[in-house]
């Protein structure tokens, strides 16, 4: 069986390929071609709140947007739909995961990590109850 952890991820990276953007499971290395804006689901974690009556899992999903320095327009707009997309009901064949707004994390920055470039970067962590 399927974890969460896994099941949310996927649901999460065909989500963002149907919207199409390209999506990487790595950050993509300085001489491979990617094109602007793409996205990066980088970091997932579950963390259990086990009670005497049911197995509350809380699954965290870090995602990363990236765009040129002209595109945080663009970028921001990406994020704030999967921002919203973990809001509410998020239903996958095998699970039912809930997220409320205030569980979301959403920051936008310019990112100058590679010398003498300039990025335009949201980076999310959502964070959904298993249900």
């Amino acid at each position: 069986m399927i974890s969460p952890q896994k099941c949310l991820f996927d649901y999460y990276f065909k989500l963002i390929q149907e919207k199409g953007f390209p999506v990487y499971d790595y950050l993509p290395l300085k001489d491979e071609p990617v094109t602007y804006p793409f996205v990066v689901l980088s970091q997932t974690q579950t963390v259990n709140y086990d009670t005497k009556y049911s197995r509350n899992d809380h699954i965290f999903l870090t995602i990363d947007v990236w765009g040129g320095r002209k595109q945080r327009k663009v970028v921001g707009e990406i994020a704030d739909g999967l921002f919203n997309s973990a809001i509410g009901v998020v239903k996958t064949d095998v699970y039912t995961f809930y997220g409320q707004q205030n569980q979301q994390n959403l920051q936008m920055m310019i990112d100058t990590s590679v010398s003498n470039t300039v990025y335009q970067r949201a980076n999310l962590t959502l964070e959904l109850t298993v249900n």
